[in-house]
């Protein structure tokens, strides 16, 4: 792979990120169905499966939304790498959200793998590392 393809490849990635985070935030999880690969996995950082299939992991995001009520939202810029057809991104976050009247703070890292199918990148993996804060 070229490293302007390479470059190419990464920017497609950090806008993915992007795009998969604005749909959560801003109320719209059925939009992640076109970053989604169909047979995605959610799991836990000791890599219990939380969620696996496209609609399992949609509704897992949908489940949070409805249920909370984001007050704020920060992350870092991914770290994208990327080998033909398999990158992975990783980034860290902040959040502060209400929830059944409760207040709540968190930070973590947010961990993808994409395959690059049929011309586009999709999330076959997701990992998140999270640690409330108090």
């Amino acid at each position: 792979m070229s490293s302007s393809s390479e470059s190419n490849h990464k920017d497609q990635i950090h806008q993915i990120i992007k795009k998969i985070n604005q749909s959560w935030l801003e109320g719209h999880p059925e939009n992640l169905n076109q970053f989604f690969h169909d047979k995605i996995m959610i799991v836990s950082p000791d890599f219990k499966i939380l969620g696996a299939g496209k609609a399992i992991c949609v509704k897992s995001y949908s489940d949070f939304i409805t249920q909370a009520a984001i007050k704020d939202y920060q992350e870092s810029e991914p770290e994208v790498h990327v080998w033909a057809n398999t990158a992975t991104a990783f980034y860290n976050f902040e959040m502060a959200w209400e929830m059944a009247g409760k207040s709540f703070k968190e930070s973590g890292w947010d961990f993808f793998v994409f395959t690059y199918e049929n011309g586009k990148w999709l999330a076959v993996w997701r990992m998140l590392f999270s640690t409330p804060q108090t």
